[in-house]
């Protein structure tokens, strides 16, 4: 076989896989967006629910002074009402 039949052969081939390089290229770079996407967006959905556990903390905080004033203020009112039950049975 001469030199010029077997590039003659090689050609088409290496054609071939140059282009299913490029194409894997292509196939590649869209994974690689798809996959900075979802990055992206599970970086977003942890940041939002980093936020949303610090406030349902600071709910709490609050839902417990909230508690404990109101526990107060009924000490202070049942107080209050003793008072006037007394002034009102004398």
């Amino acid at each position: 076989m001469t030199p010029d039949r077997r590039l003659d052969q090689i050609e088409p081939l290496l054609a071939e896989h140059s282009a299913q390089f490029d194409l894997h290229t292509a196939q590649l770079r869209r994974i690689a967006s798809g996959i900075q996407l979802m990055t992206d967006s599970i970086n977003q959905q942890s940041d939002s629910i980093t936020f949303l556990l610090k406030e349902q903390a600071e709910m709490k905080s609050d839902i417990a002074q909230m508690k404990q004033v109101q526990a107060q203020q009924g000490e202070t009112l049942t107080a209050i009402l003793n008072i006037l039950q007394g002034r009102s049975d004398n």
